[in-house]
């Protein structure tokens, strides 16, 4: 696989592997061959070696993201088509205005949906460009730059038919009719018509990059979609498998077959009645929920599908009749049944045709009768998979059977929780959904504007007139801006949370962003246990990554080696009957009692004599590869069932076959791709539920591992590392398994994100609004499994430009970081740097902002703008701010320095009117670049990118991988900092006292093995679970001569004393936060204030104040600081001066007034006594007096005590 992210589905090799030809009819031999080998003819370094490359090659072969690409594609390839297949044939009917009829028969019309195409993205230049070119390739960095959404054309083949009908008598004989409808086709027409734009997802089929060509970025690996210049991804949703018989049993115990459609749900419920004379105690009985019509007595649907006793009924259900409990619910149903047949006045429901005449009776007198006849109701919507109705009778009786069991408590009610009963909605389904709406909408105006020229006077015109395209391309575009989605089950509602932005900090966020799941719960208070780790998370969700807050647990993140199945299509049919299903029969008689039964996709196909011979023959075509790998089985011997799975959703993962290990022998050359490993059985795909069947050893020394308490043969598969189990951030902290979890939670979900690393090797393309890349990126000295396979697997298209493969998941450097009090300025997790650290260049990073402004264009937009009124770039003297900087064009030239108040952009229109962009208080820095582009919608817009150079200052923040943040307290001198005996001085200090407390060995551990690996050591891997014991550590570091603990003599920079106690020293990982001092730094004498309350205004960009809340004041309270308190929230936010009458108490205004002598003065007058006399005037908050002005508006009137002070 040639390209970034490598679909599953392609079985190209990866690294130049020959793949293996092993001939199938030379099996029996091989076999022979593999038993005569087993597991202990290996050492076991060589199967840990073996472990390694698997999982490298398997990193090549899927890539990160495949589960988004491999989706999406299965959606372009089938899931489009099947949308507009849905929608079948739309009959047009004429509008039956009678004054416009005339003497012409009515006009029909009928449209089907044909086969659909998608272009590629592309351009069109209108007339031919320079280039001689109509049509030039749209990149995603086209559309990145010029603001546009990276989508291709979708066209349809529509077959459109303007048609006639007449009653014609006919010969009954003949036809068995007497009159028919007689269709006569005026015109037809078949054309290719365009619906709308598929936005197109990075790396996809359907995508320029999946070809050959130099990619945008190296670190990206495609998986997202561009709307509007903006990155997006789906964040995969956590739902409900629909394709299970589900038992509940809450509010009551019911068993459901669940299906996508509303209409196809039954529901099968144990429902109390009143007492029944002949059995005492009031019974349950089993009742019917079925299209709308509630409660149908299970008799009645039993015989209606064609069941001739009651004996045959009771023998199709299959259920334990020595237990008192169910003989009392089969004989209260019974009674239930005949009762309904008195109620509803009808004959003995046995006979004939009389079920179902009742149940056509029942669904004609429902809310929503349907139009079919009853007999296509439940071919159509009862068990629609199922084809006959003998065969419905027995999943009917099946599905009694399971809720039984339930109630007397043989069988386990189903958990939601569990992964087995879940499926994940990807870019597939999501957008199939919501096409699915717009394709409808398109249908209504489309029946709409077609009627009006059905009418004999009008004539029908091209098709695509009625055809609204841009209501597709809109609809889509707004789903993914707004990130509001059509909700899974409820019809006209949307849900949000299925779009994100793209994050790019640094190629680690970006990944953990599209590996991210997400449950939907109603309302966060009500998620009860969905928030806790369930054990079939194992291996297949990390168990860590998870944000703390309200989102806990309901986010999650996918393992290591987990991926997403893709629905198989195709028929495996076969392949069950080679291996020993028999078909389901479709008649009542014949007993299956003592078979087992086979469901595929919860659908009941067939049954089998010996379910293990039959699961193990079927396993064992799957690793021959006669079988897709992602199809799943599972055997359940308590209720003799075996359940195959194919759909798409599942978490499957990989995990080496003990059995076929011994092959590993005959892969030619020691180079194998991971489609061998497969196509060899070595290694097979494992999903949630095929997984209760497999006895997996945790990691390879297990298999060697052998004494009283645990056989190794019990083994039948194996995990390829302990730490694949976690997600990609956190299989690559070192030592985590010696963390406290919090603590890797916190290095996973926040700090690996927020760390400033390398976002993209190409920024000169990319105009993001604010990014941030560290100068000298280093890689840490340790390696993890999970990191050494990521990078060695990475895909070969970049690995062989002559780069060595690229630590992209680290995002740090390494410091010599020791443990020690540092003059009391290290306290409470601060740090102490060295200063000449800092000057050579450590932890300096670049900050780049990005300033966008957008204008009509005049020559392309349609709309009419005034000339004064048109906005234009361009230089003009401004009143908001500077504009030295600037050309005459509006933009300032490259390399200008650009300060706070200054323009950035010049905008102006012909009259005057100035609507430049200002940098906000606290912004600065040079200019970088200028972007000019124009999008498709008549818009020109302008980037100007400013860059700052930041070295860290005091309050940056700083995490080393364990979770130990810290911000930067002191910078101080290398000649004040002790130094060891070889000169080595530290660059950061940290207090010891941040590990106790925290429980983060961890980092000690990993400074110590740094130390032993600077020094020249081989043990390098600090993997979580599999690292190495801390003998080995301190071993490697006292045979280099050094302390074994990590301990040094340190010498006193400041006095050259020798220090008294060791101090523990040694290099560690560390990162840089995006949370920087300069960012955040807020002061403010006076400034703007807000025109209604006159109070400071709150943005710090704005120049704003800093809120002085009702807690603050409550601590001056308690300090008694009166003086300090009356100057914060009186004196510096909004004193001013009201008057106040003191004869009537009220608030006097300042009026202008004429008084004797015929000139008019203006001054305070109080209105409601008429004078002036005891006027005086009081200091108030502003707020206070905008309170009693707004009071009085509504009749209100406060009165004023006033006391001299």
């Amino acid at each position: 696989m040639e390209e970034e992210a490598g679909p599953s589905f392609k079985d190209k090799p990866s690294n130049g592997a020959v793949h293996l030809d092993i001939d199938m009819e030379d099996d029996d031999d091989d076999d022979d061959m593999m038993d005569a080998l087993s597991v202990r003819d290996f050492d076991e370094p060589y199967l840990k070696n073996f472990c390694k490359r698997a999982s490298t090659s398997f990193f090549k072969h899927y890539g990160l993201i495949s589960h988004q690409i491999n989706s999406y594609n299965d959606f372009i390839n089938v899931g489009i088509q099947n949308v507009f297949d849905s929608i079948g044939e739309i009959i047009v009917e004429p509008g039956y205005d009678p004054s416009k009829k005339g003497d012409n028969p009515w006009r029909y019309a009928s449209i089907k949906f044909g086969q659909v195409n998608l272009e590629r993205p592309r351009f069109y230049t209108g007339e031919k460009a320079e280039s001689g070119k109509e049509f030039l390739e749209f990149l995603p960095r086209h559309a990145r730059l010029q603001n546009m959404t990276y989508s291709s054309r979708m066209k349809v083949k529509l077959t459109l038919q303007v048609y006639t009908q007449e009653l014609v008598r006919s010969d009954k004989f003949k036809t068995g009719k007497e009159k028919y409808l007689d269709k006569q086709i005026q015109e037809t027409r078949d054309l290719d018509v365009f619906v709308g734009r598929i936005p197109v997802m990075i790396n996809s089929d359907t995508c320029w990059m999946s070809e050959d060509k130099k990619d945008d970025c190296d670190y990206d690996q495609g998986g997202y979609f561009i709307i509007k210049g903006a990155e997006k991804i789906f964040i995969a949703q956590e739902q409900l498998g629909l394709n299970r018989v589900w038992l509940a049993s809450s509010p009551n115990y019911r068993v459901m077959y669940r299906s996508v459609h509303k209409r196809k749900r039954v529901y099968v419920k144990l429902a109390d009645t009143p007492k029944i004379e002949d059995i005492g105690g009031g019974a349950q009985v089993i009742t019917v929920y079925l299209l709308s019509l509630m409660d149908i007595p299970i008799w009645i649907l039993f015989f209606a599908l064609g069941v001739s006793s009651d004996k045959e009924v009771v023998d199709l259900i299959d259920a334990d009749i020595t237990d008192g409990n169910i003989v009392n619910i089969l004989i209260a149903s019974i009674h239930a049944a005949d009762q309904r047949c008195e109620l509803e006045k009808c004959d003995e429901f046995r006979q004939g045709r009389n079920s179902l005449n009742l149940i056509e009776k029942l669904l004609k007198e429902s809310k929503f009768p349907p139009k079919e006849s009853v007999k296509e109701c439940i071919e159509n919507y009862l068990f629609p998979n199922i084809i006959g109705f003998k065969r419905k009778a027995r999943f009917l009786g099946y599905m009694v059977k399971c809720l039984l069991e339930g109630y007397t408590g043989k069988r386990k009610v189903d958990n939601k929780d569990d992964f087995r009963n879940k499926r994940l909605e990807l870019a597939g389904e999501l957008l199939e959904r919501e096409l699915r709406i717009h394709l409808r909408h398109v249908e209504k105006r489309l029946v709409k504007s077609l009627q009006r020229d059905l009418y004999p006077d009008r004539s029908v015109g091209e098709i695509w007139q009625y055809l609204d395209a841009s209501i597709i391309t809109n609809g889509l575009t707004r789903a993914f801006s707004t990130g509001s989605w059509s909700h899974p089950y409820k019809n006209m509602e949307r849900t949000s949370g299925v779009v994100a932005m793209l994050r790019r900090a640094n190629p680690l966020q970006m990944i953990s962003d599209m590996r991210r799941t997400r449950q939907q719960v109603l309302y966060a208070g009500k998620a009860g246990d969905a928030r806790y780790p369930h054990p079939s998370h194992w291996g297949k969700i990390c168990f860590l990554s998870t944000p703390d807050g309200e989102n806990c647990g309901l986010i999650k993140n996918l393992a290591g080696t987990a991926l997403v199945s893709t629905a198989v299509r195709g028929g495996i049919f076969d392949v069950l009957v080679a291996c020993g299903m028999e078909k389901l029969v479709d008649d009542t008689s014949t007993s299956l009692s003592g078979m087992d039964k086979v469901f595929v996709d919860g659908d009941w196909v067939g049954f089998c004599k010996n379910s293990a011979s039959f699961v193990a023959e079927f396993r064992r075509r799957r690793r021959k590869t006669e079988v897709p790998p992602q199809v799943e089985i599972k055997r359940d011997t308590r209720h003799k069932e075996v359940r195959i799975f194919r759909d798409a959703g599942r978490i499957l993962r990989p995990l080496i076959v003990i059995q076929n290990l011994p092959k590993i022998r005959t892969l030619k050359g020691g180079s194998y791709s991971f489609q061998d490993l497969l196509n060899n059985g070595v290694i097979e795909l494992i999903g949630p539920e095929e997984e209760e069947d497999c006895c997996t050893a945790w990691d390879i020394k297990y298999l060697f591992l052998e004494n009283d308490e645990h056989a190794p043969k019990k083994y039948t598969h194996c995990e390829l590392d302990m730490s694949f189990m976690m997600g990609i951030s956190c299989g690559i902290i070192p030592f985590a398994n010696h963390d406290h979890a919090k603590r890797v939670l916190f290095q996973s979900q926040k700090h690996s994100q927020q760390a400033v690393g390398y976002s993209s090797t190409n920024p000169d393309i990319r105009v993001d609004t604010l990014s941030h890349q560290l100068f000298y990126p280093q890689r840490p000295l340790f390696k993890t499994v999970l990191s050494d396979c990521l990078e060695k697997g990475q895909q070969s298209g970049q690995t062989q430009k002559g780069m060595i493969a690229r630590p992209e998941f680290f995002n740090g450097q390494c410091a010599i970081v020791a443990v020690n009090v540092h003059l009391g300025y290290n306290q409470e997790d601060s740090l102490v740097m060295n200063r000449s650290s800092l000057d050579r260049g450590m932890f300096r990073s670049e900050h780049i902002r990005s300033y966008k402004a957008e204008v009509d264009n005049t020559e392309v937009s349609k709309k009419k703008v005034k000339s004064d009124e048109a906005v234009n770039f361009g230089k003009i003297q401004s009143k908001i701010g500077r504009v030295d900087s600037l050309d005459e064009d509006g933009f300032p030239f490259i390399g200008a320095n650009l300060q706070s108040g200054d323009i950035v952009i010049g905008k102006f229109t012909e009259a005057g009117t100035d609507h430049s962009v200002k940098l906000k208080h606290t912004e600065r820095g040079m200019v970088q670049k200028v972007v000019l582009s124009a999008n498709d919608e008549g818009k020109n817009f302008a980037v100007v990118s400013l860059r700052q150079v930041r070295a860290p200052c005091l309050g940056d923040k700083f995490s080393s991988m364990h979770g130990q943040k810290g911000v930067l307290g002191y910078l101080e001198s290398q000649e004040n900092f002790p130094f060891s005996v070889q000169g080595i001085v530290p660059d950061i200090v940290i207090n010891p006292h941040a590990f106790p407390s925290r429980q983060t060995p961890g980092q000690m551990l990993e400074s110590a093995l740094g130390k032993g690996i600077a020094l020249g050591g081989s043990q390098r891997y600090a993997t979580p679970f599999s690292s190495l014991s801390i003998d080995a550590i301190t071993d490697q570091l006292h045979r280099a001569g050094f302390s074994r603990w990590g301990n040094e003599r340190l010498y006193d920079g400041r006095t050259g004393e020798m220090v008294k106690s060791l101090v523990f020293m040694g290099p560690t990982f560390y990162q840089r936060l995006v949370h920087m001092s300069e960012d955040k730094v807020k002061f403010r004498n006076t400034g703007p204030v807000h025109p209604l309350t006159r109070q400071p205004v709150a943005d710090r960009k704005r120049f704003g104040g800093i809120k002085f809340g009702e807690m603050e004041r409550d601590c001056l309270i308690a300090h008694g600081a009166s003086a300090n308190l009356h100057e914060r929230l009186f004196t510096l936010s909004d004193c001013s001066e009201m008057h106040v009458c003191t004869k009537c108490k009220r608030m006097a205004g300042v009026i202008q007034r004429s008084v004797a002598g015929g000139h008019k003065i203006r001054g305070p007058y109080c209105r409601v006594c008429d004078s002036v006399e005891d006027v005086i005037k009081v200091s108030v908050p502003y707020g206070a007096k905008l309170l009693t002005q707004e009071l009085f508006s509504m009749g209100i009137s406060l009165k004023f005590d006033t006391e001299l002070c």
